[in-house]
């Protein structure tokens, strides 16, 4: 059976340690390793930052509205804003030899994702849609204590 859990946060970046926290509990008591769960929390770090910086002008009062969704063997992201669209065509990582500062997260995005998809079909905002095929990642051993 699928859990999901929706939350909505202003644009500001003060808001991303409420977002860690929700996805850190979900993916524990599902047994998701504690070695996949930071990269994860990357991916949904960099897509607010992107949101925040190109969507909406590092304005830090807009919404964000992500959902959660994990069932058995997926973890589904969904982000959606109500800025600037993106034209998918032009989000292109650069290259990781570049030795520059910025710049690299949608090159995490896409190396640690199983998929990624921006649908831009609505009259403002991109929703971002991230999947992550759990089947076949390590699972948490935890001790049951008592």
């Amino acid at each position: 059976m699928a859990e999901s859990v929706k939350l909505t946060i202003p644009s500001d970046p003060k808001y991303f340690s409420l977002v860690r926290k929700v996805v850190f509990h979900l993916l524990t008591s599902h047994a998701v390793s504690r070695d996949l769960i930071p990269r994860l929390v990357l991916c949904i770090d960099e897509a607010c930052s992107n949101i925040i910086k190109y969507s909406y002008g590092d304005c830090n009062d807009q919404p964000i509205e992500m959902s959660f969704s994990l069932s058995e063997n997926l973890f589904e992201i969904k982000i959606r804003d109500f800025g600037k669209q993106c034209d998918p065509k032009d989000i292109k990582p650069r290259s990781i030899h570049e030795i520059k500062p910025g710049g690299l997260g949608t090159y995490f995005i896409n190396e640690i994702m199983d998929e990624v998809k921006y649908c831009t079909n609505r009259d403002k905002g991109t929703l971002l849609t991230m999947c992550k095929d759990l089947k076949g990642e390590p699972t948490s051993i935890r001790k049951e204590i008592g």
